[in-house]
Formats: C-alpha cells, sequence, structure tokens
C-alpha cells in the first residue's frame, strides 16, 4: 500500500548531520529564525540534544509542533487536493466524509470535528493508518505523550527551519579546477570548487565502476554508485551545511554547501555520505540475491588563492 499521508514526506535535510555542522558552523553562516517560538525553542535545544531525547526533554514543544504537521497533512487530505491512496479505503472515506460535511470550508479541522461526528470517525481511522498517534490522542481527549519517532519529526522541522536556502546560481570565483584520475581506490574525482557570497558549490563526477568477477564457475556483477556528501569540514576545524545535491544525467553532481570557506581555511575535507553495492551472483540458485554496503570515502580538496 502506497503512502497515505498527504503531508507526511520527510523533509529533504540531513538531520544528523546538519545537527554536527551547527555546532562548529564556520564563521559567516546565515541561519534563519523559524517561525514561533516552538521551533526557535527546539532548534537551540538541538545544540546540545539528540533528536531522539527532545520528546523526553522538551515534551510540551514537540507535541505542538508535530501535532502542528499532522493537523496541516489533515487539513490537505479533506480538501482533496491530494489524490487519496485507491488502496487505503480509510483515506478514501475521509475525502468522501469532508466533502459532505455540514460545515465544509467552516474554519479550522479541530473546530470541524467537534460538531461533526461521522467526520470524527472518519478522521480517527485515518491517523491509526497514517501512525498520527499525537492527532489522535487530541481528538480522543487524551493527555498526548510524544516518543521518540516524534522528536525526530519535530527535530527535522526545526532544522528545515533555520537553514538557509541554496544559492542555485552560477556566480561565484572559481577557485579550483582539477584535473587528472583520482587517487587509487577513490571513486571520486572533484572537479570544480565555485566560492560564492552565500556559500560555494562543489561539482564531483561521480562514475562507479561496474565489476563483473569470476567466482568459481559463477559470475558475480558488482556494482557501486554514490549517494552524495555527508560532511564538509576545513583543516580549522569548522563545518558547513550541505544545502543541496543536484545530480546531473551526465554523472556530475553539484553540492551547495553553506558558508563561504572561513578565512584563512586552505583545506576542505569532503566525506561521503557512503557508497552503495550490490552483488547479483549469475547461478540459478542464488540469481537476484543483493547486498548492501557502506563505503565512507573522505576527499581533500587545497583551495588556491
Amino acid at each position: 500500500m502506497g503512502s497515505t499521508d498527504p503531508g507526511g514526506a520527510r523533509p529533504a535535510v540531513p538531520v544528523e548531520n546538519t545537527l554536527r555542522a551547527l555546532r562548529r558552523l564556520a564563521p559567516g553562516a546565515a541561519l534563519r529564525t523559524p517561525r514561533g517560538p516552538d521551533l526557535r525553542l527546539l532548534a537551540r535545544a538541538l545544540r546540545s540534544n539528540s533528536p531522539a531525547s527532545l520528546a523526553r526533554t522538551h515534551a510540551g514543544p514537540v507535541s505542538r509542533v508535530v501535532l502542528a504537521k499532522q493537523l496541516r497533512a489533515l487539513d490537505r487530505a479533506m480538501t482533496g487536493l491530494f489524490a487519496p491512496d485507491p488502496g487505503c479505503p480509510e483515506a478514501v472515506r475521509l475525502v468522501r466524509a469532508a466533502r459532505y460535511s455540514r460545515t465544509r470550508r467552516a474554519g479550522p479541522a479541530l473546530g470541524r470535528l467537534r460538531t461533526e461526528p461521522g467526520l470524527r470517525a472518519a478522521v480517527l481511522a485515518w491517523t491509526e493508518v497514517t501512525g498520527y498517534r499525537l492527532l489522535a490522542a487530541e481528538l480522543s481527549g487524551t493527555p498526548p505523550r510524544p516518543d521518540a519517532g516524534d522528536g525526530w519529526t519535530a527535530a527535522e522541522l526545526a532544522v528545515a527551519a533555520v537553514l538557509p536556502r541554496a544559492d542555485v546560481g552560477e556566480r561565484g570565483r572559481e577557485v579550483l579546477v582539477p584535473r587528472g584520475a583520482p587517487g587509487p581506490g577513490a571513486f571520486l574525482d572533484v572537479r570544480s570548487v565555485r566560492v560564492g557570497e552565500r556559500g560555494f558549490r562543489v561539482g564531483v563526477r561521480a562514475d562507479p565502476p561496474v565489476d563483473l568477477v569470476r567466482d568459481g564457475e559463477d559470475l558475480t556483477l558488482r556494482a557501486l554508485w554514490w549517494n552524495g556528501f555527508g560532511r564538509v569540514t576545513d583543516d580549522l576545524g569548522h563545518e558547513y551545511l550541505v544545502l543541496a545535491k543536484d545530480p546531473a544525467a551526465t554523472g556530475l553532481v553539484r553540492h551547495w554547501c553553506h558558508p563561504r570557506p572561513a578565512p584563512g581555511a586552505r583545506v576542505l575535507h569532503l566525506e561521503s555520505a557512503g557508497y552503495r553495492g550490490e552483488r547479483l551472483r549469475l547461478t540459478p540458485a542464488a540469481r537476484g540475491s543483493s547486498a548492501e554496503v557502506l563505503v565512507k570515502l573522505e576527499l581533500t580538496v587545497r583551495l588556491g588563492t
């Protein structure tokens, strides 16, 4: 069954890497101020708390932030702006109940639910499928009890609220254009570093090899592929935010990082988020078998003047 959460797509934000960078962020960063006191409090708390511990240390703000997200998703689901999953009868029933509601478009969702028992029942069934425990507790009148998963959701929302937007323009000064093959055993080849006013862009060619090796009488196909930077630091001990990545069809992956390199920094250390490897044994008995492995790789880029 597909996703039944019309507003539940997680923000494309690497939370753990972002939190680590925020704790020793390079000077010159221009972070945004989150809207609302709860998000601002959680953003400050994440500098010394893990996402999973937020539900225990800041239960109230976590509950309110996550509940607000779930209510926004409910509002969108009831309006029918997102087509319900045909394999989820609860989602279809919710849209139908909202469509024939006597108080259609008559204010916030919670206010409508108090006067519409049929709609409320449809919402409760929908929350059970989507896993929206805090919304179900709100509708049932029971005290909310956020768990570690709610803490992660709140952390994602707080991190997304403080990150600056990526500067995807072509402006900036090219400070490094290395040429030649990467080092022995390396899969990445840094092609360019373009420094702008708000940060820098790194272009990396990632064409991992595909190997066909013989294992006795069998053949094994091994393929590796790259999924982007996981960490960017400099030789002064600062870290940089990885705001976005754009994998081009040519095998060139561009990363937008923030802020621009710190004054005095001469080396950037670029750590991959990891490789995934897949093995396909070409024998009838084991055809289609695969496994994933994680191989970290760190590159060193020297900045020019």
